[in-house]
C-alpha cells in the first residue's frame, strides 16, 4: 500500500517548522557573538569553541552523552504529563524521590548482581509515581490546581529525603553529607572511562520508545491526547478523563522515579544530593522543545546536552565570564523553543492556500 499523501496545510506547518528552526538558531548565534564581542578578547575564537567545543575532544563527546541519560527520563516523564493537559512539575520531585528510595536498597550487601540494579529501579519507579500522582489525585478528587500541588510536592520530596538519609543513612565517615556506599552488585557499570556512560543511557532509549508508543499508538494514548486537547469532548465521547489523568502521570512519575536511581547508581558510588537535581526543569524545557512528543525528546536532550557542554569549555578555555555564558546559553534555547515565531505568517500561508483551493473545488 503506499503511503498517504501529507495535506497541504501539513506541508506548510512542516516548511515553516524548519524555516522557524533555522530563524531562531541564526537570530540566538548572532545575540551569542555580540555578547562575546562586548566581553571578549578573542570572540571569533571563543565563538568557534561554543559551537564546536564538544568535539574539540573524545573526552568532551563522552561527557555531553553523560547529560543525556537523566534528562531522557525525565523528558519522556513532562511529554505525558502535559499530553493530557496538566502542568504537574512534580518530575523534580519524583526524580529525587527515586535517588533516595533506592538508596537503603543499593546499601544492601548479598544481593545478585543482576537482580540488586532492578530492585532498585523499580523502588525507585514506584516512589515517583507517589510524587506524581498526589497532585494528580487531588486535582481530580479535589479540583486542586495541579501546577500548585506538584510545586508544593517537590519540596515535601526534597526535605523529607535529606531527612531520611542524614538521619538513618548517613555515613559518619565520608567527611560530608552522604549516604553510606552503595554495594558494587547495585551499581551500573561505566561503559567508557572517559566519561560515566552507563547501561542507563539504554534504558532512556526504551524509555522513549515507551513513551512515544504509548502516545501515538494505543487507545489509551489517543486518550491522553483527546483529553489534552479538549477536556469535555473527551467526557463526552465516554473517556474516564479522571482514572486517564491519574494513570498517565503515575506512569510518568515512574519514570521520572527510576531516572533518578539510574543517575545515582550509574554516576556515584552513594547518595550524594544536597539539594533538587532540576532534571525535572530540565524536562519540562525538554517537552516544549519537543512540542510533548516523545519522538523529539532524543533530539532536543541532545541539543540541551550540546548547548550546556559547549558553554562548560566555553567557560573553562576563556576568560568570558559565566554569567555571560549562562545568558548566551539561555538565549540559544529560548529562540530555540520560540512556537510563535512566523506564526503569523505561517497562519496567512495557510489561510491563502485554503482560499486557493476552494476556489479550484
Amino acid at each position: 500500500m503506499f503511503k498517504k499523501a501529507a495535506s497541504p496545510n501539513a506541508l506548510i506547518e512542516r516548511r515553516f517548522n524548519v524555516l522557524r528552526t533555522a530563524i531562531a538558531v541564526t537570530l540566538a548565534l548572532v545575540i551569542a557573538f555580540i555578547l562575546l564581542l562586548s566581553v571578549s578578547k578573542h570572540p571569533l575564537d571563543d565563538m568557534a569553541t561554543f559551537l564546536f567545543g564538544p568535539f574539540t575532544s573524545v573526552n568532551r563527546f563522552a561527557l555531553m552523552f553523560e547529560k543525556v541519560t537523566p534528562l531522557l527520563f525525565t523528558g519522556v516523564a513532562v511529554c505525558l504529563m502535559y499530553a493530557c493537559g496538566q502542568i504537574n512539575l512534580a518530575a523534580e520531585g519524583a526524580f529525587f524521590a527515586g535517588a533516595f528510595v533506592c538508596t537503603p536498597i543499593a546499601m544492601q550487601a548479598g544481593i545478585a548482581a543482576g537482580l540488586h540494579p532492578v530492585l532498585c529501579v523499580l523502588a525507585a519507579g514506584c516512589a515517583g509515581a507517589v510524587i506524581c500522582g498526589i497532585p494528580a489525585v487531588m486535582h481530580v478528587k479535589l479540583n486542586v490546581m495541579t501546577v500548585v500541588s506538584s510545586l508544593m510536592i517537590n519540596y515535601v520530596s526534597l526535605y523529607l529525603g535529606l531527612y531520611l538519609v542524614l538521619n538513618f543513612f548517613r555515613d559518619p565517615r565520608a567527611g560530608y553529607e552522604a549516604s553510606y556506599e552503595f554495594a558494587m552488585s547495585a551499581r551500573l557499570p561505566s561503559a567508557t572511562n572517559m566519561a560515566n556512560i552507563h547501561p542507563g543511557l539504554l534504558v532512556g532509549v526504551l524509555a522513549v520508545i515507551f513513551g512515544y508508543v504509548l502516545l501515538y499508538k494505543t487507545v489509551f494514548g489517543y486518550n491522553v491526547r483527546m483529553i489534552g486537547q479538549n477536556k469535555r469532548f473527551a467526557q463526552y465521547s465516554g473517556i474516564n478523563v479522571g482514572l486517564t489523568v491519574i494513570l498517565v502521570q503515575l506512569l510518568a512519575g515512574f519514570l521520572a522515579g527510576a531516572g533518578g536511581s539510574m543517575e545515582v547508581l550509574g554516576m556515584y558510588n552513594r547518595f550524594k544530593y544536597t539539594g533538587l537535581t532540576n532534571h525535572g526543569w530540565d524536562g519540562v524545557m525538554i517537552a516544549v522543545l519537543a512540542r510533548n512528543n516523545p519522538a523529539y525528546v532524543p533530539f532536543a536532550v541532545i541539543f540541551l546536552a550540546y548547548v550546556r557542554t559547549a558553554a562548560d569549555v566555553l567557560s573553562r578555555t576563556s576568560e568570558v565570564p559565566t554569567e555571560v555564558v549562562k545568558v548566551i546559553q539561555a538565549a540559544v534555547i529560548i529562540f530555540i523553543a520560540a512556537e510563535s515565531l512566523l506564526s503569523a505568517w505561517e497562519h496567512r500561508a495557510i489561510a491563502r492556500a485554503s482560499k486557493a483551493r476552494l476556489r479550484e473545488g
